[in-house]
Order: structure tokens, then sequence, then C-alpha cells
């Protein structure tokens, strides 16, 4: 049997089963009567009429199923019922029976859309509130909108998880009452002659090399979708003549969000909840310097443990940094790029913050970290593993090796750092275990000794300047523009 591949809801596979009329009739009676109703139903697309069609079901409705269709073919401790039910179709002066397999699912979600296609979801959703004047009064509300679901579902690819209707749901509530987009206004995501096809194109051709971009439109302004209300040849006609530099675009772009002609919005997953912010907004494009506003950042923030996780017969590859200030908590999760590597990675920073909303950051540009860290602050680090050890044997007589560690990086960073050992020895018996372990694959432990190296280096600033670079790196992930990287563009963040 061919792989099942799950997308149909209600309206689809009513639609499905026409040339089959008793079926239609049937499943039109158990979708009118189960307790879950459109989001508790999706079907196999692929089934042709012959084999089983499976239709995954959410608990409740199998319970329903089983009350409506009685004992059918039972698998899996009732998991799956399978039923043979006369079809209305006659082949050869035949009726031909249709054979339905109702599977319960907990998650009925078979499909994972990635990120595009859950931009779309909320360009959608924006703009069916926006310029077809629907009212969402809660996230349910839009599984009833068969219109609004069945065009999700083929945007996902498949059923539509509750977590990103509720999601869209809060989003569309945020963005209604916060950004007020004009009627009429087009809610442009991707594609050939879209918005945001071009603004990608200008950023790049005209600013990539020299902002040290590297080919990414998000390493400039991290929009998801851009709100265009008006003439879009026009505004693209004024944005054609004020490109002469970075912040003359922004100007221009700034002035444009006020106006609420260009509008880029940043989306984040939320939960029931949004929250709204504005970023690289201010009028007049005042930027702060971290020097003067910072957050407090002692050396204890630092987490580095060393215990052996049992399991694994290695300790944790990661380090961490964790900030507080201002009602939110940063946390900087430091750690491979690439865990599964058998060649080696260098190390990505993945922030988060927690306090007013629990805002996820963007994730900061590990090159631009570094070279603010060589740049501004004199400290060596490269985030370059072939610099370090990949195995034990390497350890041993390695310039950043046993003794580099043992002799100056454990024994300035164990007294100050949050630590589960203040042992040196302890630590360095750990590490070599640690490089031993089938989940290292020459990767994971390597880059524990570099967010340890990192750790050294930042641990040689001066209070004021360890402040100030770490409040850097909170600027860094968020995309919005300080003094040392002010070319950032202008956006609202939806999180």
């Amino acid at each position: 049997m061919a792989k099942e591949y799950y997308s149909l809801t209600q309206t689809d596979i009513l639609n499905k089963a026409k040339p089959y009329p008793k079926v239609r009739e049937l499943m039109q009676d158990i979708l009118n009567n189960a307790p879950m109703k459109k989001a508790g139903f999706i079907a196999d697309e692929k089934w042709n009429g012959k084999g089983n069609w499976m239709i995954k079901v959410s608990e409740k409705n199998m319970s329903y199923v089983k009350r409506y269709m009685g004992e059918g073919k039972s698998t899996k401790g009732g998991d799956i019922m399978t039923y043979e039910i006369p079809s209305g179709k006659v082949v050869n002066k035949k009726e031909v029976p249709v054979s339905i397999r109702f599977r319960k699912s907990r998650k009925i979600e078979p499909t994972k859309a990635g990120t595009a296609e859950q931009e779309k979801g909320s360009a959608y959703i924006f703009d069916r509130v926006v310029s077809k004047n629907v009212n969402y009064k809660s996230w349910e509300d839009i599984v009833a909108d068969v219109e609004a679901y069945d065009s999700l579902v083929k945007i996902f690819n498949g059923d539509v998880p509750d977590s990103w209707l509720i999601s869209y749901y809060a989003q569309q509530k945020v963005l209604l009452k916060e950004v007020q987009p004009p009627k009429k206004s087009m809610f442009d995501h991707s594609g050939s002659n879209s918005f945001m096809e071009y603004i990608t194109k200008l950023c790049l051709n005209n600013f990539n090399k020299q902002l040290s971009l590297g080919g990414k439109k998000d390493s400039w302004n991290p929009a998801d979708i851009w709100i265009i209300s008006g003439n879009q040849k026009q505004i693209i006609q004024e944005l054609e003549k004020s490109t002469t530099t970075i912040h003359e675009l922004n100007s221009v772009l700034r002035q444009m969000y006020h106006d609420k002609r260009v509008m880029g919005i940043s989306l984040k997953k939320t939960g029931k909840v949004a929250y709204y912010e504005k970023v690289n907004l201010e009028q007049d494009g005042l930027i702060p310097n971290t020097k003067d506003y910072n957050y407090p950042v002692p050396m204890r923030s630092f987490v580095a443990d060393f215990s052996i996780i049992p399991a694994e017969g290695m300790f944790t590859q990661d380090v961490k940094i964790i900030v507080s200030g201002s009602g939110k908590t940063f946390t900087f999760q430091i750690k491979a790029n690439s865990s599964d590597s058998t060649t080696g990675s260098n190390l990505k920073f993945e922030p988060t913050a927690k306090g007013a909303g629990m805002a996820r950051l963007g994730k900061a540009p590990v090159d631009k970290v570094v070279n603010i860290l060589k740049r501004d602050f004199n400290q060596t680090f490269e985030n370059n593993y072939s610099e370090y050890p990949k195995n034990l044997e390497e350890f041993t007589n390695h310039p950043k090796g046993e003794n580099y560690f043992k002799l100056k990086v454990l024994p300035t960073l164990l007294p100050i750092i949050t630590t589960d050992t203040k042992s040196v020895d302890t630590a360095i018996d750990n590490i070599k275990k640690s490089f031993g372990a089938p989940k290292d694959r020459t990767t994971n432990v390597r880059c524990k000794l570099m967010g340890l190296d990192f750790f050294y280096n930042v641990s040689k600033l001066s209070e004021e300047d360890r402040r100030e670079f770490i409040t850097d790196m909170i600027f860094l992930a968020q995309k919005k523009a300080f003094t040392k990287v002010d070319y950032f563009g202008p956006f609202g963040k939806i999180y």
C-alpha cells in the first residue's frame, strides 16, 4: 500500500467519497455528529478506492465511531477499527465494497510544516481578519471557518496543529490592536515578484559585502512578512531613490512604517497570549550606546557543568550565560552548530528570554559577537573548531589541550562561575572521559572546550566591559541597532 498522505479535512473527505454515495452519506452523518468535528478528522489523500481508506481521528471521535458503527475489525488494542461498507457504487452489476480504517491518534498533525509554511499561515489569517473583516473570538473559530481552515490545510500540506491555530488567533488579535493595518492591506510573504523578493535583493545587492551580511536579508531586518498599503510600484520607486546608504534606507522604511505604508513584521510562535514590540522604529533614529545602557553580568552568570551523565557516558556539551535585568532573563546557550557532525563544528549562540511574554530571541550572529570581542575588547578568541583538540590523544599535547585548560582556563573560571565542581582535576578527568563517549563524534567535547575558552576570554574583561559586551550580544540577537552595529532595519515583532 502506498504511504498515507494525510491532508483531507471535513469538506475534502466528503468530496473524496463522492463516487461512493453510501460512504459519503455515512461520513456526512459521522462528521456532523462527532464530538470533535472538523479538527478531529484527517484522511489519506492518496486513497484511490482500493485497499483501506485510513482516517485519523481524535480519541473522543474514536469513541463516537465505535458507538455509531459498532465493533469492526479491531487491531492494536482497539486503536484501529476497520469497517467493510457497501459503497453504493456498482461495477459489472456488483456493488463495490469500501474498507474504511479509523485510527485513533493523540496528535492529528501528520505533517510538519516548515517555517515558510507557518509564516504563510500567519499572512493568510492576517489578510482574512483585516481585508475580509472576519472576526475570530477564539482559536476554535478559525477551525469553524471552513474556507480559512481548508486554506491552512493546503498551506501546511496536512492537518494544522492546535498549537499553531492558537498562535494564529493570538497573533491576529495583537495585529488588530497594536499594528492596526489599513483595510485593503496586502500581506506579503514570499514568492516571485513579491515585496519580500524585492527588498531582499535591494538589501543584498547594495549592502551585502559592506555590512558582512553573509547573503542573508535577516542579518539586516528579520521581518517575516511585509504589510503593504497603497501602490507597491510607487513604494518601490521611492525606495530606489533611497538606497545610497543603509541608514537612508532605514530612515525611509521607518517613516513608511509610521505612515502604515510598509510595515515589516517579525513573527514568533506564541502561546494563548501574544505581545508586540517596535524595534528600531524611533522617529529620530536614536540608538543606545551599550557603554551607558547595559545589564549586570557577574561571572556567576556564566554556567558550565562537568558531571558525567551515566546514560551518555559524557557531560553536556553546552555552556550558558544567564543575564537578568529590566524584568527579563536572557539565557544564551552556547553549543555546537551541528552536534551530529563527525568532522567538527563551530559554536552557535541560541538565546531565549523569559519575562514580559517569554520572547524568543533571534540567533546572535557569532561572527559579529567574536569580531566585537576582538575589535573592541582586545581578546583573541576564534570560533574555529580546528584550533581545538578533537580527541583524547590530541588533548594530551595540543596547544589548547590539557595544559592550557588545567593551568590557565579552569583555575581562572571554576572559582568564579556557576558550576557543579570547583576541582580542576575533576573537570579535567571528566573532559577525558567524555572524549571517549560514543556520542562525542569528535565534535561535542571540542565545543565544550571552545565554550570554556570563550568564557575565559570574557573573564579577562573588567566588570564594566563585561556588562557592555554581553549587552552587545543581547542587542545582536534581537537585531536591535546599537552604536557598534547601527544598521539593523525597522520592524515590529509579534511574539
